[in-house]
């Protein structure tokens, strides 16, 4: 059964929620904010955001649902990416236990934020046999903070936390694409290529107030930007002049602005994709983050296709939910019966003690008794061997007898079968006045059957014989067939045959 999934993304606006079950979205809303209460991404008053989020639960429209997820539920965080760095990096082949460590190390090395004020996320991806590649995403502590600050405040327990350009790549099904996203005063333009996310830019449009057209310059110049610094770092395997193009957010209203976005390249430009299925009246540039988001617990990477592989929980440590550790129940439990084992034991061996003397004289006792009956089984068993030599021939006697039982038995079914068959093959018009059984008693050997009777004419008796040898498998000898009539008192004489078969 399909698990249902809430999630959240907050904006400078309002905060928009989405709640999914398996591939189909069911609620949904925007919930405004007043300005000053989230900036540039950033929750600044916590205590009131908060209460927005409170307020969430009293529009969701079944109890059933609202249970489920502000209880134990599944609920999907996104984070605006401003400020964000992300890397593919290779490393030497590594053991997972130290692959946390030495990605930490690299990431020093190669970010230009020192790592006290980033959270670090990464994840295998696939690679040569002789590195270990990682996707690696670095994120702001301050708005994370802030974020699962508010989320603790209003008693939601967030169980994924992904970055927006993340969620928004889980979308795509190309080998290589790219995805601009342009919301409010932000921007996103992600390449990728190999389902991997190579180039991801988050920035802050800083004219604030115009509208995605007179922000096209702006954009339109980002947009070259990404490219020709993808170009320059995969010059063996530049972006084609036709990869195709996926806008979503304000850009998505507004096609108009689609040539101007791609410039030069020969791109089909088509509104960003979601694998969730929505009605046709819904929002979906408004919500697209949000349907990325509840398409991470759908694991499209593990399916056939070009969805990105790249799909990671961003959550940091501490504010996961920690398992619970048994070792840390079980140990003073333990110790606890221990120490009443070892009580229990002392008290035992006390009593034990003191009634030692008196279990001994008993025990005296009870070995002579046991001498006493050894003797007594002796004899009994020689009794026994005695008993067993005279029950021997009694039992080789009926086994003898049970055997010509057995015999019988089974010439006496054969025979039961024979009769039935002789008489079931007679004809009305003869009858049987006598019928014989004989057996030589020789092992194999045929049995005889002899009958006699009488019929009225003499082709019924001889015909009754065919019957037999061709129906019934029978040897028949007609031994004698003679003319006996017989007179009414009417003087009316009536013929009869009398006859005798063998059969075998």
């Amino acid at each position: 059964m399909a698990e249902k999934v809430m999630t959240l993304y907050f904006e400078d606006t309002g905060i928009k929620w989405l709640v999914a079950k398996g591939k189909k979205a069911e609620q949904w809303e925007n919930i405004p904010l007043e300005p000053g209460l989230v900036v540039g991404g950033i929750i600044v008053n916590e205590p009131k955001v908060a209460e927005k989020v409170k307020e969430i639960a009293a529009t969701i429209k079944s109890s059933r649902t609202k249970d489920l997820i502000f209880g134990k539920g599944k609920i999907v965080v996104g984070l605006g990416g401003r400020d964000s760095l992300y890397r593919v990096i290779s490393l030497p082949v590594l053991e997972q236990a130290i692959l946390g460590e030495a990605v930490r190390r690299e990431a020093g090395r190669v970010l230009p934020v020192p790592l006290d004020q980033l959270y670090l996320a990464y994840q295998r991806i696939p690679g040569n046999t002789n590195e270990t590649r990682v996707f690696l995403a670095a994120f702001p502590k301050k708005a994370t903070d802030a974020l699962i600050r508010t989320l603790h405040l209003a008693g939601v327990t967030p169980r994924v936390l992904d970055l927006a350009p993340l969620a928004l790549c889980l979308s795509v099904n190309e080998p290589m694409a790219i995805i601009a996203d342009a919301s409010l005063d932000n921007l996103n333009i992600m390449v990728i290529t190999e389902r991997v996310p190579q180039v991801i830019r988050s920035l802050h449009l800083q004219s604030e107030g115009k509208s995605v057209l007179e922000n096209m310059a702006t954009i339109s110049e980002e947009f070259s930007r990404t490219v020709a610094f993808y170009n320059s770092s995969h010059q063996q395997s530049p972006i084609s002049a036709d990869v195709p193009v996926f806008v979503s957010g304000d850009l998505a209203r507004a096609p108009e602005t689609w040539p101007a976005l791609v410039g030069k390249l020969n791109s089909k430009v088509v509104v960003l994709p979601s694998v969730i299925q929505y009605p046709d009246n819904f929002p979906a540039s408004d919500f697209i983050v949000n349907l990325g988001l509840a398409t991470k617990g759908l694991s499209l990477e593990k399916e056939p296709g070009n969805y990105s592989l790249v799909n990671l929980n961003a959550l940091p440590d501490s504010a996961r939910q920690k398992p619970i550790n048994l070792y840390r129940i079980l140990i003073p439990v333990v110790a606890v019966i221990g120490i009443v084992g070892v009580f229990i034991m002392w008290n035992g061996w006390q009593t034990s003690k003191k009634n030692a003397d008196f279990t001994q004289s008993q025990l005296t006792a009870i070995q002579n008794m046991i001498t006493a009956q050894v003797k007594d089984a002796a004899a009994i068993t020689q009794q026994n061997k005695t008993v067993q030599a005279q029950i021997q021939p009694m039992l080789d006697t009926a086994n003898i007898f049970t055997n010509k039982l057995i015999t019988l038995s089974a010439a006496r079914s054969l025979t039961d079968s024979q009769i039935n068959q002789i008489l079931a093959l007679k004809p009305k018009a003869v009858n049987i006045s006598g019928l014989t059984y004989s057996n030589s008693g020789v092992k194999n050997s045929a049995s005889t059957n002899t009958i006699n009777g009488f019929s009225g004419t003499q082709a019924d008796v001889l015909n009754y014989a065919q019957v037999l040898r061709d129906q019934g498998g029978f040897t028949v000898v007609v031994s004698s067939l003679t003319y006996n009539p017989t007179t009414t008192d009417t003087g009316e004489i009536i013929p009869l045959y009398d006859y005798m078969l063998n059969i075998k």
